[in-house]
């Protein structure tokens, strides 16, 4: 049994796999699109550098198991074997992530696809083998990854067509797509509307779809109406790279420091439980966009906690601490929005809906907005 095999195997007695995409998956090496020189994770973010030709077991090791294989860092200005890069920039994805986007377009024979984000050219590969390579354009914003990717395809037989360009632009000039998908994630309220622009009615588009405050992206499903909309509904929680020009804004740390200025206030409500689940989290960052938060543990024995909450782009900020005495938790704030009453006020609204899970959200994406728009489905 050959190691595609094997992972096959493996993927498909979990439950991860299924049939109609079993035969691409077997044809396709992983292999074939993996770079000599990588690094791994051990999932805690310790990189180690791994170079095929001086440990190829641990290569193929890294290739061949259900995890994420990291190709870049810092847009390609981390050089390996360099472990230090700050944020890592492209992977060959998680196959069982992958297979999850993919199964979620629900392709059928003959359907054209466009898909954001070439990476290694390993999705657009799987996507070749299932529709054929005439039916795939696939778009990738870095020159070098792009150039790789077509010379890795092309050694493999696929003459899928690799565009260099931004993501979010998709392909006009091959549109109208049956599918569009981006293994990249887009923040909510910036849904690229040339996505579905660029996708008949009737057609999908799938990507993962993240807020600052969230973290982890949720993957959806748009439907694209012929109404000038797509209705997305959330298919569960994934971890994906942010597109480009989608990544969280960086926040000076002096923001998020010990300033004494700004209004203050207290709070009956425990700000761990703001944070506290994925599905809190997703509540509140579809409500108060552009807000990310960090919990700064006490320094010393007895000191309190501090959740954190900063916006960017207006430089609002505020700082919540908590000692584990109801009603007493200290809330600071200062810039022109109050973050902690506009993340309380959308936590309480959904307690009060009786905490819905994001399955019971839809997405609604327009072209007057340009935004995503989310309600809970009764």
């Amino acid at each position: 049994m050959t190691r595609t095999e094997r992972l096959t195997a493996q993927l498909a007695e979990h439950g991860l796999l299924c049939s109609a995409w079993r035969s691409a998956f077997t044809s396709v090496r992983r292999e074939w699109f993996v770079p000599p020189r990588i690094w791994t994770d051990d999932g805690s973010g310790r990189r180690r550098p791994v170079d095929r030709e001086a440990d190829p077991a641990a290569w193929y090791d890294a290739v061949y198991t259900n995890s994420p294989v990291l190709t870049q860092f810092d847009d390609g200005n981390t050089v390996w074997p360099d472990s230090t890069g700050r944020h890592c920039t492209s992977s060959t994805s998680r196959p069982d992530l992958l297979l999850r986007v993919l199964e979620a377009l629900d392709v059928q024979e003959g359907d054209r696809v466009l898909e954001i984000g070439t990476g290694t050219g390993y999705g657009t590969a799987l996507l070749a083998a299932r529709l054929g390579s005439e039916n795939v354009v696939s778009v990738e914003v870095d020159r070098v990854l792009a150039g790789v990717a077509r010379v890795s395809l092309a050694e493999h037989g696929f003459s899928a067509r690799v565009v260099c360009g931004d993501g979010a632009a998709g392909d006009p000039g091959s549109a109208p797509f049956d599918r569009v998908v981006s293994t990249a994630a887009v923040r909510l309220g910036g849904f690229p509307w040339t996505w579905v622009a660029q996708t008949r009615t009737g057609g999908t588009v799938v990507a993962p779809v993240r807020s600052e405050f969230a973290g982890a992206a949720a993957l959806v499903r748009f439907d694209v109406t012929g109404d000038d909309r797509a209705v997305g509904r959330v298919l569960g929680v994934v971890d994906a790279l942010p597109l480009r020009q989608h990544r969280p804004a960086v926040v000076s740390p002096s923001v998020l420091t010990g300033s004494t200025g700004g209004r203050l206030s207290r709070t009956a409500l425990e700000p761990w439980r703001v944070a506290g689940t994925w599905e809190a989290r997703w509540a509140v960052g579809v409500r108060v966009p552009g807000c990310g938060w960090r919990h700064a543990p006490p320094r010393d024995r007895g000191a309190p906690h501090t959740l954190l909450l900063v916006d960017a782009v207006t430089r609002s900020w505020a700082r919540v601490r908590y000692d584990g005495r109801p009603g007493t938790s200290e809330v600071r704030q200062d810039g022109p929005r109050d973050l902690w009453n506009e993340v309380e006020a959308a936590y309480r609204e959904w307690v009060a809906l009786g905490r819905p899970g994001p399955d019971r959200y839809l997405v609604t994406v327009t072209p007057s907005e340009q935004s995503a728009a989310v309600r809970v489905v009764h």
